[in-house]
């Protein structure tokens, strides 16, 4: 695994974090770019390691666009914000990182539901969603995800647990069911996009960081 991300590992990030949300994408050189329909409702671009020469172009579509935004992958964080201020652009969010793990590495074995619980699993194509209910009222659902496949990638998502039901290993308990539907495919490297929350569950199942996530919008007038 390399140390940091390249356009081609985050081209392969955006397609399966889209094709697990059913967004729309596209890749065009260095920018990659999915049409989040259900949040913004526009596109957001992708780029790893913008140049000044993006950031300025990217900035003058933002300002036609203002619902669209930027996601950069970078390894300092800081010096991004300096630039995409200098450019023009805000600051969302900087509070997320790209992680990396070797699948052979991770456990291969479907978890068995733990008492009071039930795990559903969802196979569509090279993707693949895991849902845990209450065994007692099956309609609540206390934790889920989503893995998809693409070439010898598995792209982790949407790993979520509730508040009332966190510290119960139901996060690992996905993450180990996820990997096992993945893992009926030929992958090698696992990747995702860790909250804050998330990374030390992540670091505990052997998840290395590869990069910042960072994204920016128009600046408001």
């Amino acid at each position: 695994m390399g140390s940091f991300a390249s356009d081609e590992l985050i081209g392969t990030w955006v397609t399966g974090w889209s094709s697990g949300r059913g967004y729309e994408n596209r890749h065009e050189g260095r920018v990659h770019a999915a049409l989040r329909h259900d949040t913004i409702g526009d596109w957001e671009y992708v780029v790893c390691e913008p140049t000044n020469e993006e950031l300025v172009a990217i900035a003058g579509t933002l300002s036609k666009h203002p619902a669209r935004r930027l996601t950069a992958f970078v390894n300092d964080p800081v010096a991004f914000v300096e630039a995409a201020r200098t450019a023009g652009l805000s600051l969302q969010q900087t509070d997320e990182v790209l992680m990396v793990t070797a699948m052979d590495e991770q456990d291969v074995e479907d978890p068995r539901s733990p008492d009071g619980f039930a795990i559903q699993t969802e196979r569509d194509g090279t993707n693949a969603y895991v849902s845990v209910h209450l065994e007692e009222d099956p309609s609540i659902v206390v934790a889920s995800g989503h893995v998809a496949v693409v070439d010898d990638y598995a792209v982790f998502d949407r790993i979520i647990t509730s508040p009332d039901f966190r510290r119960r290993g139901l996060g690992s308990l996905v993450m180990r069911a996820l990997a096992a539907l993945a893992l009926e495919h030929a992958v090698s490297e696992g990747l995702l996009i860790a909250t804050v929350d998330g990374q030390e569950l992540y670091k505990y199942l052997g998840w290395t960081t590869l990069g910042n996530m960072v994204t920016v919008e128009a600046a408001q007038n």
